[in-house]
């Protein structure tokens, strides 16, 4: 027997909640389940679309919100106001933080735990829980800094 996909842990994920597996919600979860990419909601849609799903734009952003107020989907929010989505599972991508550069747009994972020291430190010090993947961390990447 394989090991459970991203997208079929999802779904049981879904399901072991008591919640619908809605044509729409299984779609935003094939399309987060297929890429490592950082995709905005349009780019969601789209990619359902592509696959044959009848997903309009408004449903794809319903969707999205439920499934990340179930956990199952993590957003983070980028300079510029777009917001890319991940799927949040064991089998998923690693938890990560992003850092985009401000200067050409890239966006690049960050290992959540090289914030970890950062996470406790405000915790214990100021007494205030840090969320490092919910917003990109800016700065100029290693193409746009000056030599």
């Amino acid at each position: 027997m394989h090991p459970p996909t991203a997208r079929d842990e999802a779904l049981a994920a879904l399901r072991g909640m008591g919640e619908r597996v809605t044509a729409p919600r299984a779609a935003v979860i094939e399309v987060l389940a297929g890429t490592a990419e950082h995709l905005s909601a349009e780019e969601v849609a789209a990619s359902a679309r592509g696959r044959g799903h009848d997903l309009h734009l408004a449903t794809a952003y319903r969707a999205l919100k439920t499934l990340s107020s179930l956990g199952l989907v993590r957003h983070t929010h980028l300079p510029g106001g777009s917001t890319t989505y991940h799927l949040s599972t064991s089998a998923g991508p690693r938890a990560h933080a992003h850092a985009a550069c401000t200067s050409c747009g890239k966006v690049v994972d960050v290992p959540e735990e090289w914030l970890d020291d950062l996470v406790r430190r405000v915790r214990s010090e100021q007494g205030f829980e840090l969320a490092p993947h919910h917003a990109a961390l800016t700065g100029r990447c290693a193409d746009c800094r000056p030599a």
